[in-house]
C-alpha cells in the first residue's frame, strides 16, 4: 500500500466500502511507522543522554584525581552533562507533543509532520548543537590533563595533534551518518507526509 494512493481514496475513486477500507490499512500502516520512528527517536535519547552522564563521570573522576589543577575540566563535565539535559529535555517535550489516545489521523498526521521536521533540523544542524560541546570538553579534558602529563613538549604537541586528527575525522563521520539518515529516512518519509497533508488541503471539508 502507497501513501500516494489516499488521494484517490478522499476523491472518492473507489467505492465507500472499499475506500473505508483502504483508509483503514493506510491509518493502520501510518500507525506502525509512527511507533517505530518514536521508538528510534526514544532510544537515541535514552542512550545520548546516558552516555553523557557516563562521560562526564570519568572525566570528574580524572579531574577530581589531579587535584586543584585540574578544575577546567569541571567546565567540560558542565558541557557533557549540558547535552544530556538537552536529551533529557527532548524526551519531555516529545512526550507531551503526542496525539491523545484516539485522536482523529489528520492530527496525527500533523503532529507526526511537526516532529520529523524538528529532527530533521537537529540532524541537518548536529555540528553546531551536538559537535560543539562535544569537542569543546574533549578539548578541554585533552588539554588539561596533557598540560598536566610528565612528559617532553614535543609529544605533547605530537598527542594533542593526533588528537585534533581524531576530532575532525569523527566529526567528519558523524555529520556525514546525520546527513544521510536526513536523505534516506527523514526526507522520504516527511514527502509521504506532506502527500497526506496535501489531501485535506485539496479538500479543506474533509476530515479523519
Amino acid at each position: 500500500m502507497n501513501w500516494n494512493e489516499m488521494k484517490g481514496v478522499w476523491q472518492g475513486q473507489s467505492g465507500p466500502a472499499l475506500a473505508a477500507a483502504r483508509l483503514a490499512e493506510l491509518e493502520r500502516e501510518f500507525t506502525a511507522r509512527q511507533r517505530k520512528f518514536a521508538r528510534m527517536r526514544f532510544w537515541r535519547d535514552v542512550s545520548e543522554a546516558a552516555a553523557g552522564v557516563l562521560v562526564a563521570a570519568v572525566m570528574a573522576s580524572v579531574g577530581w584525581r589531579m587535584g586543584a589543577a585540574g578544575w577546567p575540566i569541571g567546565l567540560a563535565v558542565l558541557a557533557i552533562l549540558g547535552l544530556s539535559a538537552f536529551f533529557v529535555r527532548e524526551r519531555v517535550r516529545a512526550r507531551r507533543a503526542e496525539a491523545a489516545p484516539g485522536a482523529a489521523l489528520r492530527e496525527r498526521v500533523e503532529r507526526e509532520y511537526a516532529e520529523l521536521q524538528r529532527q530533521h533540523r537537529l540532524l541537518s544542524q548536529v555540528a553546531g548543537w551536538y559537535l560543539g560541546p562535544s569537542f569543546l570538553a574533549g578539548g578541554i579534558f585533552g588539554a588539561t590533563v596533557l598540560g598536566q602529563a610528565p612528559a617532553p613538549v614535543a609529544a605533547k604537541w605530537l598527542v594533542a595533534a593526533l588528537m585534533l586528527a581524531v576530532f575532525a575525522l569523527t566529526g567528519w563521520a558523524i555529520v556525514a551518518v546525520n546527513r544521510r539518515a536526513v536523505r534516506r529516512v527523514l526526507e522520504p518519509r516527511l514527502r509521504e507526509l506532506e502527500a497526506m497533508r496535501a489531501q485535506w488541503t485539496e479538500r479543506p471539508g474533509e476530515s479523519s
